[in-house]
């Protein structure tokens, strides 16, 4: 497989499931974690970019809508996994 099929695969991927509220969000954030190394810089850069305008949209989101459901991020422990992702995508 070429690096642009595995961009198209892993951005197309993240971006369904960026702000999904199932299990399958954890799975799919592991599986991000553990692959990192195989996973082509362009999509890493595309991926970390995503994660952090998410993480501002959901924070505006959080701050203005105290009583409100959907969040960018999901719920607490969605937003906590996507944290981990970003936390191995910006090298911390």
């Amino acid at each position: 497989m070429n690096n642009d099929t595995l961009n198209d695969l892993w951005i197309g991927a993240f971006r369904y499931y960026l702000g999904r509220m199932t299990a399958s969000v954890h799975s799919f954030c592991n599986s991000m974690i553990l692959e990192y190394e195989n996973i082509p810089e362009q999509a890493r850069s595309i991926i970390k970019r995503d994660l952090i305008d998410a993480f501002a949209d959901d924070d505006r989101t959080r701050a203005k809508e105290t009583d409100h459901h959907f969040y960018p991020l999901g719920h607490d422990v969605d937003r906590a996994k996507w944290l981990e992702v970003l936390s191995v995508f910006s090298g911390l």
